[in-house]
């Protein structure tokens, strides 16, 4: 038996645990209560009791924050629907409030020692959370897809059903209603463990249950009645983007899965299963969940198996710093600025883990960096001389330190065990993000266990690592090409050696991740100085590693795409340097190729499309652009686009001032629609330049060259 799924219905306080037992599913309820805690006030004890809601009140002895000592809080059981209520009178009486907003089935599963996919004999655990080698459940699954009857346009929740797909089903050819109770049949007879959809939160399920209502007819996916989402979607910021996330159609008693999410996509289901385990979140809650929730969940799953308590509003201010302490603190990681041009025999070496691994070795935790119990510690941070504790490892260290020895041992595997590599890679790219996140949240003002000092420390030690590793590579006689954070690009002999006498005195995995025939680093166009992730070469395995160009972009058109990879395919085949001059003749033809297409009027609509993330609404662009053009034509087909939702485009008029005429959605171009071919053919120029500027391709003698051999003028465009 396994633990398949657990839900909580705040209504009737109620968890349900999903066991899967062979091919039945079956669920099991119980009354839980979620617990609050309240600080600052124990006279309020009758008051708290005596409140709506609340089940029980009590005094606990608890840590109300890391390396605190305990004291006497009061805990009160209490009805999910009146937390939030109890919370705010609470804090108006000047109470701290601790676990306010804490999952229920999060409290529930800690409190048990439960987590998702587990195995079971009986009542009784019959697995470890941890495990590397572990039973995986055997999930019946179906993939559900459908096709609006809509030939061309914007597809809308008002066109009728024209397909339904469900694993090898295929239900059309009859009126919208029978379609819909055909599919809840066939769901009930095929009775799937996991459903997976490729858009099934933005469009797949939302639609289904549009069409099926106007029907009057139920849908039902899971197991259970279906509880829709209610809302809309949200939009907000993440690493310097713009993100839009919709809402989630989660179902009872079986798993729904959207593959368009970043953690399927990253981690597919064996990756999922794998951090769902450790986290303790379930299935289709994590899949939608960013890397940073989850790393959170472990820092605040280790909190509360400490006896610490999760503050509900974080108000841990920064240390006051002089200005001169501020500049010093305050510098982030190391870049030392590519060698612009072309360069054989290169090496790429890399640290594994290295923020992460700084935290775990150095004991970077916010209860132990200028902790007060070791003000005279020996253990100081490189450049801003913050003390850190040696009577105590941190909580941060004790989270990060089995997930880096668990995709350690991953990694190991994919090379051990190649019948199983592709498993292997998933867990441990699923991982990688975790760890590479865990970082930054170290600087989130938000995040429950962050602090800015902390993050200050852990880049402190990377510049401090970054360079002692090129004085180390100075000394063995590398040239340093370029360095960016935890990364070297070198020339010289016997990397191998370099890496072991490196790690042999950082003490953090120093690892050769490639050897390139050749490398080229790519300048900034705006000031020729190198830019610091933007180059191409080619291995000594033949394969092509590309970094920062326009083929790598999701936004890029197709045709500007192909047209890179096609060039940068010409020049892959040199094996040298001077082959590698030989070679770009071969390139400019094919761009040559690719812009006589463009000016002869022969690409296909669907190669030019501009795919991109807007970054707020219509109505808040101050400058008419392309992205505003589109977003006016999709609101006079009444869709609304939000702050992170993509939206795409074919420029078919640069210079006009009408939205209806500078571009075209896809969806609403006809087969005479004509593309703007001037501006086409400008950003083919563009995206050679970007290969070839260190050789002096400038976007003008690209532009002269091609002029030179085509018997046209490009004035009439």
């Amino acid at each position: 038996m396994f633990l398949l799924d657990i839900r909580y219905n705040p209504k009737s306080s109620q968890i349900t645990k999903w066991i899967k037992d062979g091919p039945e599913c079956k669920p099991v309820r119980e009354v839980f209560y979620p617990k609050i805690y309240i600080s600052g006030k124990p006279e309020l004890l009758p008051l708290i009791a005596s409140l709506p809601g609340v089940k029980d009140a009590c005094f606990e002895e608890k840590m109300t924050w890391l390396g605190s000592r305990p004291e006497k809080v009061i805990s009160a059981v209490i009805e999910l629907n009146s937390v939030y209520e109890t919370a705010s009178m609470l804090e108006a009486k000047g109470c701290n409030l601790f676990n306010i907003d804490l999952d229920p089935v999060r409290q529930y599963i800690l409190e048990y020692n439960l987590f998702p996919a587990a195995k079971l004999k009986g009542d009784v655990l019959d697995d470890c959370q941890y495990s590397i080698d572990y039973e995986v459940p055997d999930l019946v699954s179906l993939k559900l897809s459908v096709t609006p009857a809509r030939d061309k346009g914007i597809i809308t929740m008002d066109d009728p059903i024209g397909r339904i797909t469900l694993g090898e089903i295929v239900i059309e050819g009859r009126s919208e209603s029978e379609m819909i109770s055909e599919l809840n049949r066939e769901v009930i007879q095929a009775n799937p463990d996991l459903i997976l959809t490729g858009r099934g939160d933005s469009f797949e399920l939302p639609y289904l249950h549009h069409r099926a209502s106007l029907h009057e007819i139920e849908l039902q996916f899971g197991r259970e009645k279906d509880i829709l989402p209610e809302g809309e979607g949200r939009s907000y910021f993440s690493y310097g983007r713009i993100l839009y996330k919709p809402r989630g159609y989660l179902l009872s008693g079986r798993l729904h899965l959207d593959k368009s999410s970043f953690m399927f996509s990253e981690g597919g289901l064996l990756g999922l299963i794998d951090l769902a385990r450790i986290t303790g979140i379930p299935l289709q809650e994590l899949s939608r969940l960013s890397p940073g929730s989850a790393v959170t969940a472990l820092q605040v799953n280790q909190a509360l198996r400490d006896g610490v308590l999760v503050p509900w509003k974080r108000n841990l201010a920064e240390y006051w710093k002089t200005a001169e302490e501020l500049l010093i603190a305050d510098r982030g990681a190391l870049v030392i600025e590519p060698k612009v041009g072309l360069h054989e025999n290169a090496f790429e070496i890399d640290f594994a883990s290295l923020f992460p691994n700084i935290m775990v070795k150095h004991n970077i935790s916010p209860e132990t960096v200028l902790c007060s119990c070791c003000q005279d510690s020996q253990k100081r941070v490189p450049f801003t001389h913050y003390n850190i504790c040696q009577q105590h490892i941190g909580l941060i260290p004790r989270v990060l330190k089995p997930l880096i020895e668990r995709r350690m041992t991953y990694k190991k595997r994919i090379v051990d065990v190649p019948s199983r590599a592709e498993e292997y890679e998933m867990k441990q790219s699923i991982l990688k993000w975790l760890l590479v996140t865990s970082f930054g949240y170290m600087g989130f003002n938000k995040a429950r266990f962050g602090r800015i000092e902390c993050h200050e420390s852990i880049t402190a030690y990377g510049r401090e690592i970054l360079l002692r590793t090129i004085e180390i590579a100075d000394t063995m006689g590398f040239e340093i090409l370029h360095g960016i954070v935890d990364s070297l690009w070198v020339k010289g002999h016997d990397p191998e050696k370099l890496c072991e006498t490196v790690t042999k005195e950082i003490e953090i995995p120093l690892e050769l991740k490639g050897e390139f025939r050749w490398i080229v680093f790519l300048p900034n166009k705006s000031n020729g100085t190198g830019a610091l992730n933007r180059y191409y070469g080619v291995m000594t395995n033949g394969k092509l590693k590309v970094r920062g160009i326009e083929t790598r972009r999701s936004d890029t058109p197709g045709l500007i795409r192909d047209m890179q990879e096609a060039m940068l395919g010409k020049l892959a085949e040199a094996k040298t340097a001077s082959e590698f001059y030989m070679k770009i003749p071969g390139a400019l033809e094919v761009l040559r190729e690719y812009t006589r297409k463009v000016l002869d009027n022969e690409c296909a609509l669907a190669d030019l499309i501009f795919e991109t993330h807007v970054s707020r609404g219509c109505d808040e662009y101050r400058q008419f652009n392309n992205q505003m053009a589109a977003m006016k034509q999709l609101r006079e087909e009444d869709i609304e686009i939000q702050p992170g939702q993509t939206i795409r485009y074919i420029i078919t008029d640069h210079k006009s001032r009408n939205y209806k005429k500078r571009v075209i959605i896809p969806e609403l171009a006809e087969v005479s629609t004509q593309y703007d071919r001037a501006k086409y053919y400008e950003y083919l120029l563009r995206a050679a330049e970007s290969i070839l500027l260190p050789f002096g391709y400038t976007e003008e003698r690209l532009d002269e060259i091609m002029r030179r051999k085509m018997q046209r003028s490009l004035c009439r465009y």
